[in-house]
């Protein structure tokens, strides 16, 4: 089993922030699990540490930003709102006449996915056997963990 290693983007209030968006996302359905957990966040994590810095910083105050706009929408920041603000905000930037409001968005939308359909466990709850090359291994040792169900994984 691989050394579990704290996440290195994804945390302190951020890391409050991610399953939140995650979770209103990626709600559970059918025998599928809701994504805002902690293994969603960790593969998110890997993959924000494989973008260039500029672009992850502009991810990461996204993030906090989307935490403040929270408390237009339902009063409380994102993180403590109801689902139903949660959806409302969501509404708002895909729609909005701001390109920077759609693009976050869906930047956002693409690291819950990247978090949440590379694990394994979610592939049996969806129908889906995996990729074609099923022998074939992750060139990092530590996304094939965390993608197979170890609880941390390593970098």
């Amino acid at each position: 089993m691989t050394e579990i290693q704290p996440m290195q983007y994804l945390a302190g209030r951020r890391l409050l922030v991610f399953p939140a968006v995650a979770d209103t996302m990626l709600p559970a359905v059918g025998r599928a699990p809701s994504g805002g957990v902690e293994r969603t966040a960790r593969i998110a994590d890997w993959a924000l540490g494989r973008l260039p810095q500029k672009p992850r910083g502009k991810f990461l105050l996204l993030l906090l930003i989307v935490e403040f706009l929270g408390i237009f929408f339902g009063g409380k920041p994102f993180s403590k709102c109801a689902p139903e603000a949660r959806v409302r905000l969501f509404a708002w930037m895909e729609t909005n006449r701001l390109r920077l409001f759609r693009m976050g968005f869906f930047g956002l939308k693409n690291y819950v996915c990247v978090g949440y359909y590379t694990r394994e466990d979610i592939w049996r709850g969806i129908g889906y056997a995996g990729p074609i090359e099923g022998g074939r291994m992750f060139p990092d040792a530590g996304i094939r963990a965390l993608c197979q169900g170890e609880p941390g994984g390593g970098r």
